[in-house]
């Protein structure tokens, strides 16, 4: 039987290494809560949250409901979950990353989501990442 070379070697302790990484990263939650306040009323709003891989579908939320939803973020780091956000009588769909391996280190990623934007665990808040005007006439299918 012939020794494996340093090549063969190398390789399977990175792959090794990768594997027990995978295996080890922990799962993220992440809840949306509704903190929309059009002056004067609270308002409801619509969020639809997509990856690459998976569409989450559309949910509305009443004025402090909330969304959740987890998963296990890929271990070379290249997971993004982003989100719009639409409310009665405001043409506008309004994007946040909700959440960017490359950023944010949180397992439990909690966004409460106003007027300007949202904060992220209450302490990292921005404004909208984006703001598109809706059709008017969506497209037929």
């Amino acid at each position: 039987m012939t020794a494996p070379n340093s090549t063969t070697l190398k390789f399977s302790i990175l792959l090794i290494i990768l594997l027990a990484f995978q295996s080890s990263a922990g799962e993220v939650v992440v809840t949306i809560f509704n903190r929309l306040v059009v002056p004067p009323h609270p308002s409801n709003i619509t969020v639809h949250c997509k990856s690459q891989d998976d569409d989450l579908g559309f949910h509305t939320l009443l004025y402090t409901d909330y969304y959740e939803f987890s998963f296990k973020p890929n271990f070379i780091r290249t997971t993004l979950f982003f989100c719009s956000f639409t409310w009665p009588g405001n043409p506008h769909r309004h994007y946040l990353d909700i959440y960017d391996a490359q950023h944010d280190t949180c397992e439990k990623c909690t966004w409460n989501i106003n007027l300007n934007g949202g904060c992220l665990n209450d302490h990292k808040c921005g404004p909208w990442k984006s703001i598109d005007l809706m059709d008017a006439d969506p497209p037929t299918i």
